[in-house]
């Protein structure tokens, strides 16, 4: 990176200084008459020798091509992750229903619904508890419906949604489950309660195609876009169940599943997916995250260095020469058989292949190790995959290239790894060189496994993700070397919609919410102790860079633009909003349309290559908090005053959100939520008087003053109107 005087790393995006010292088409150049609007010290960007960051002059057509660059990085993110999602769609509507040995239906004749569903929950319990990672939320189900039949209903239907007894190869894990028993309230929602109706058998059976079709067009219609989707899959599956008798009969729907499972249909309910709540990123969640780490750990920190003394047992031996990779012995060879069993945590990974003959009245035994080795090879170059697609942000086409000639050591004993882009790069056909940073961890991984394929016929071509059990040839990598990985992993571990362009996004996640829960396995991958240490090292790195500020980019561009069009065309408050509003003045093109994705992207990255994320979240109706400050116990943002705080992550508490904060941005749509507060405090202290404690009395006024400063602001006419209140601790 070119070596810069700029503002510290802890600049923050309310800062509005920030966003308009952002050129975005010739790069950061920080102005330098309006720094005291800055936070923090000013530093030097330290250069890395490692990496270069172009620099980008006043040629219009060369900043152009940069700004059209980031644009077309952005799109290609969103439309990778975009297919892999609807692949992920495609698999679940044309998932085949496999009939159970024993259906619902017979296990509620035999036993009147007295049978477990997991474990300490029986299937007529009020609550189903189902097993979750001790870092993640319960995956609980509850039946509390006030419609009558509908927790009997709900109950079916759910109950086809659990992993162990599903007929759909689709459902994985438990946190689906849950999410299917939340999304039931959409179907009680558009079916039950928009048509007066009970889920009771005699009502059941009024349930025709046209009163269908009428709650997909009212579902459709809602300001809540995933309605819809939710509707269609819940629909879905009830017809599917009634359609194989999985259900009692008295619960099933009399409609056929070709009739609302369209193709047109289809399309628009995942066009409507995608235009209503998922963002084009959705990184894994805290216990797909445990799972993938466990499953990792288990292979390189387990079953790695048991397959390590095998290897060095047929190197010395001179097994490795044998021209048929047998060995043959008259006796059993107990000390091979033992080297070739590994079993760690009571699960067997490779067993002894043996095959006894008798030549001539004698019996031999006759040994290979091939087959068994290759299985454990492919679990551990699984374990490394994940690892490497977290910490690198390195996509599908990228991952499949790698090759252990691109992994270096400098003199100071860091690893570095070639990387080459295709995605973004000027030439399609060469593609483009990136040196990228590899945490000691995972390079000394990267390293063992190189050892362990050292000997034939596992040399192969050298690609670091190239299959052990296959004997073909791999002429050119491509990105099915992936594919391969990925349904290996689907198979293996219980995570819905597995897919490769959502590692990429989850240290994305944690690094953009600071998250204490996740600080193990940050420390676990990059090695570092500190948060700080860690977001260091991600700088080093363009292409997490790159990838963190997509995320970011992408996952709050609805608030930021609902900001910046809040305070560009309607009344604003705070000293955030004022700051923003005056830099939009100075250059309103750059916060409009395709060009403010532009500026905020080049932002992002800026603090981020400076080793710092941002903070941005919706507070309450039209109020939002904007920071990225490193907050300590000695300069805690209001929200935190009183507040016991722990550790070295502290961020702002957005549900205790202060009216005199510096780092709140206040829009015309919080008027009636402000007035609505001031009417409360106020009807409170008269109808308290005498009764609450000064202190109380003082704490009460105070908040009926900030929010009155913010609420005068806003009906200050915005633009037209004077110059804007100061909003000031009070």
């Amino acid at each position: 990176m070119s070596n810069v005087n700029t503002t510290s790393a802890f600049e923050t995006i309310e800062t509005a200084e920030n966003l308009s010292d952002i050129d975005p088409l010739n790069g950061f150049a920080p102005s330098t008459h309006d720094t005291d609007d800055f936070i923090g010290d000013e530093v030097d960007q330290e250069e890395d020798k490692n990496t270069s960051q172009k620099e980008y002059t006043d040629d219009g057509e060369e900043s152009e091509s940069e700004a059209e660059h980031l644009l077309q990085e952005m799109e290609a993110d969103y439309s990778e992750s975009e297919l892999e999602e609807l692949e992920a769609l495609q698999e679940e509507f044309k998932s085949p229903v496999a009939t159970p040995s024993v259906t619902l239906g017979s296990k509620l004749v035999v036993t009147g619904g007295k049978f477990p569903v997991a474990k300490g929950s029986n299937y007529r319990d009020a609550i189903w508890y189902f097993p979750h990672g001790k870092h993640s939320f319960p995956n609980n189900v509850r039946f509390d419906r006030k419609v009558p039949g509908s927790n009997e209903l709900k109950r079916v239907l759910i109950y086809h949604v659990i992993p162990e007894f599903s007929p759909f190869s689709y459902i994985r894990s438990y946190s689906t489950t849950k999410s299917w028993g939340n999304e039931y309230k959409i179907l009680e929602q558009y079916i039950f309660s928009a048509n007066r109706m009970t889920a009771e058998p005699h009502h059941l059976r009024m349930i025709s195609l046209p009163l269908i079709l009428r709650a997909f067009e009212a579902a459709k219609e809602s300001e809540a876009k995933h309605h819809y989707f939710a509707l269609f899959k819940l629909i879905r599956l009830w017809i599917n169940l009634s359609e194989h008798q999985l259900i009692p009969e008295e619960l099933r729907l009399d409609i056929a599943l070709e009739q609302i499972d369209i193709p047109e249909r289809r399309q628009e309910v995942v066009k409507s997916r995608f235009q209503g709540t998922l963002d084009s990123w959705v990184s894994y969640s805290e216990e797909d995250l445990e799972i993938l780490i466990d499953y990792s750990m288990f292979w390189v920190e387990g079953v790695m260095p048991e397959l390590k003394k095998l290897k060095d047992y047929l190197v010395e031996s001179k097994f490795i020469h044998l021209a048929d990779k047998l060995v043959t012995r008259r006796e059993r060879f107990e000390e091979l058989e033992q080297l070739m069993t590994i079993t760690v945590k009571e699960k067997t990974v490779m067993r002894p292949s043996i095959r006894k003959f008798a030549k001539e009245g004698v019996d031999y035994y006759s040994y290979t190790w091939i087959e068994g080795y290759a299985d454990v090879l492919d679990g551990i170059r699984n374990a490394i995959f994940i690892l490497l697609a977290l910490v690198t942000g390195a996509r599908k086409s990228e991952l499949a290239v790698m090759s252990f000639a691109d992994f270096e050591i400098d003199g100071n004993g860091d690893y570095w790894l070639k990387i080459t882009r295709w995605k973004t790069a000027a030439s399609p056909t060469h593609g483009e060189d990136d040196r990228l940073p590899i945490p000691k961890f995972i390079g000394d991984l990267v390293m063992q496994y190189q050892d362990l394929r050292s000997i034939e016929p596992f040399v192969k071509q050298g690609f670091l993700f190239q299959a052990q059990k296959s004997n073909k040839t791999v002429k050119k990598a491509t990105p099915a070397l992936i594919n391969y990985i990925i349904i290996q992993l689907k198979n293996e571990l219980p995570i819905d919609r597995l897919h490769c362009h959502r590692f990429r996004k989850t240290i994305a996640e944690i690094l953009i919410n600071r998250d204490e829960r996740n600080i193990d396995i940050i420390r676990a991958l990059f090695g570092h102790k500190s948060y700080a240490m860690t977001m260091r090292y991600i700088a080093r790195n363009p292409l997490m860079v790159r990838s963190v500020a997509i995320a970011i980019e992408q996952n709050y561009t609805r608030e930021f633009h609902e900001i910046v069009a809040g305070i560009r065309f309607g009344a604003h408050s705070g000293d955030a909003a004022k700051r923003i509003y005056q830099q939009i003045l100075k250059r309103p093109d750059e916060f409009s349309g395709k060009q403010l994705k532009v500026s905020l992207m080049a932002y992002i990255s800026h603090l981020l290559s400076a080793g710092e994320p941002i903070f941005i979240r919706r507070t309450a109706v039209g109020t939002y908090c904007l920071t990225g400050e490193h907050f300590t116990r000695e300069s805690l943002p209001p929200c935190l005053h009183g507040k016991h705080v722990e550790g070295e992550l502290i961020m702002p508490d957005p549900s205790n959100c202060q009216m005199d904060c510096k780092k709140i941005v206040v829009l015309a749509s919080a008027k009636q939520a402000l007035s609505d507060n001031i009417t409360f405090y106020t009807t409170v202290l008269e109808n308290s008087t005498g009764k609450l404690s000064s202190t109380a009395e003082r704490e009460l006024q105070r908040r009926i003053q900030a929010t009155q400063i913010h609420l005068n602001n806003l009906n200050a006419a915005g633009h037209s109107g004077p110059q804007l209140i100061e909003a000031r601790n009070v």
